[in-house]
């Protein structure tokens, strides 16, 4: 049985079409907003047991005050969750860590778990990728977990060293990112150019050269990409597409499990310990 639709998605697609036929411009400007916009998610029991167990600071990326987390001892593997996702999502990957003698790090981005704000973008993930990053001592690992990993991707194609990589249930292929939303609200095709082009006025970034299948192609460091299977939110197709543009990237697809499930399995949390 699928997952029943929020009443609120019902509201957004039938007032987006609306508007879509009478006020485009409008239409395209909310469309924006809501790519931009990301849902909150509950605190889980063993995640709010890793916020306890955690230490709690903050950094400032993109002129931005955010929460971040340590754990532990040793060299730091620093964690990026993705778009509407938190920190505490990695909370069983972060006890296997400290137990494995390395120190848990992550951020709650912008507009995303305990950190304020309402909006954010895939730069506001990359610059506290950075900062978490030029502000450890001895980093051993990034891992990145959907948008995260995309972001940890576009640090390093900005110039950001890192010496070993993890992409967990990467986004790389950026139409059908624009797809995959447009088709949650149900909104026309144009919607695409329409997100394309607020990239390239807003951030001065074109859209797709900052997705994976480019960025990906600038890092030198050894990169392990896990994917489940059975992954509706990012298709392992993607996978497939970041392994054409890159060939000597580890890969493992895991089978049974989704986009989330990957965070929590045993055996992809030992495999992630053996490669750092």
């Amino acid at each position: 049985m699928g997952k029943k639709t929020p009443s609120i998605l019902y509201f957004i697609r039938f007032t987006f079409n609306i508007c879509d036929i009478f006020l485009p411009r409008l239409a395209s400007k909310w469309a924006i907003n809501l790519f931009l916009t990301p849902r909150s998610a509950p605190f889980t029991k063993k995640g709010l047991k890793l916020l306890e167990d955690a230490e709690t600071f903050e950094i400032v990326a993109n002129d931005k005050s955010m929460k971040a987390y340590r754990m532990g001892s040793g060299p730091e593997v620093v964690c990026i969750h993705g778009w509407a996702g938190k920190s505490i999502q990695f909370a069983d990957i972060a006890y296997a860590l400290t137990k494995a003698g390395y120190t848990f790090i992550a951020v709650d981005v912008w507009a995303h778990g305990n950190s304020d704000g309402v909006d954010a973008s895939m730069f506001d993930f990359a610059a506290a990728t950075k900062v978490l990053v030029e502000n450890s001592e001895n980093v051993a690992c990034v891992i990145g977990h959907s948008l995260g990993a995309a972001s940890v991707s576009l640090s390093v194609y900005d110039g950001l060293t890192i010496p070993r990589f993890i992409a967990m249930g990467a986004p790389s292929l950026p139409n059908d990112i624009l797809d995959s939303f447009r088709k949650i609200i149900q909104a026309p095709e144009r919607i695409n150019q329409v997100i394309k082009d607020a990239c390239l006025e807003v951030f001065n970034r074109d859209f797709d050269e900052i997705a994976m299948t480019n960025t990906i192609r600038s890092m030198s460091c050894p990169v392990l990409a896990i994917h489940g299977e059975d992954d509706f939110d990012v298709g392992i197709f993607h996978l497939d597409a970041l392994i054409s543009v890159k060939s000597d990237i580890v890969s493992i697809r895991v089978p049974r499990l989704g986009h989330r499930r990957i965070l929590k399995d045993p055996e992809v949390i030992e495999r992630i310990i053996e490669f750092i």
